[in-house]
């Protein structure tokens, strides 16, 4: 099932109009690397959105990572003249 039809399904059930930024985020395009193409949002399997996602946040943390051990590096070595 894609977000769009899980956002359509909860604009059913709860009434209520679906968020414009919710909206917007979800004509976002992804480059998906596994599949070798650009999908929207929207248009992403929740199981799939869900992998992509704790993805980018592990990326991301390892990112962080590396800029933190990188300061470390900087703050040992000093000021460089």
């Amino acid at each position: 099932m894609t977000l769009n039809e899980i956002i359509k399904i909860t604009n059913v059930i709860t009434g209520k109009a679906t968020p414009s930024n919710i909206l917007e985020f979800l004509k976002t395009e992804y480059y998906s690397q596994s599949k070798g193409v650009t999908i929207t949002f929207g248009e992403m399997d929740l199981f799939y959105y869900i992998n992509a996602t704790n993805k980018e946040f592990r990326e991301l943390e390892a990112n962080q990572n590396a800029l933190n051990s990188l300061r470390q590096i900087k703050n040992i070595l000093g000021p460089i003249a």
